[in-house]
């Protein structure tokens, strides 16, 4: 593997190493918080635990260079690609930078711009009046340069299987 691909992985992998260190450092923050916690959000928090594990553990694969991080990375940008709520329904996962732009529909179609830094949401039959779509910016550069990444990886095999025969 070329030195510029291995620079890649590493960067790919830190960033989501430490997006999802940020992301489970904030819920266990806020699971130790002096407030109450039902036993739904402490579901919710474990739910997002798992989301933000699941970040650390492909920016490990990243980091490490193995055959299956590219794909383990874009299902974890594809995750974080798409904000929604509707219907009582929310999810947003970043674990990392954002800069979102979506719609709000929630009292009138307003158009939103976000940004900040690891966060999750997670509503079941809960806020019915929210609704919205949002998208992350960050995920989708992300996304467009694993991809890239994956083509080169893919055409630096065929060379090399090329001058091997």
């Amino acid at each position: 593997m070329k030195t510029k691909i291995k620079s890649d992985f590493l960067k790919i992998g830190w960033y989501q190493i430490i997006g999802g260190c940020l992301g489970e450092l904030f819920i266990l923050y806020s699971l130790f918080s002096p407030k109450q916690v039902s036993g739904y959000e402490v579901l919710v928090y474990i739910f997002m635990l798992l989301f933000f594990g699941y970040s650390i553990f492909c920016g490990i694969l990243c980091t490490k260079h193995k055959n299956n991080a590219l794909t383990h990375s874009l299902v974890n940008q594809f995750l974080q690609l798409i904000c929604f709520a509707f219907l009582g329904f929310a999810f947003t996962y970043i674990a990392g930078f954002y800069i979102s732009i979506g719609l709000d529909f929630s009292s009138s179609i307003e158009l939103k711009f976000n940004f900040g830094i690891s966060t999750f949401d997670f509503n079941l039959n809960r806020e019915y009046d929210r609704a919205g779509i949002h998208f992350n910016l960050i995920a989708l550069g992300l996304i467009y340069w694993i991809e890239k990444l994956s083509t080169k990886i893919k055409a630096e095999k065929q060379n090399t299987e090329n001058v091997g025969q």
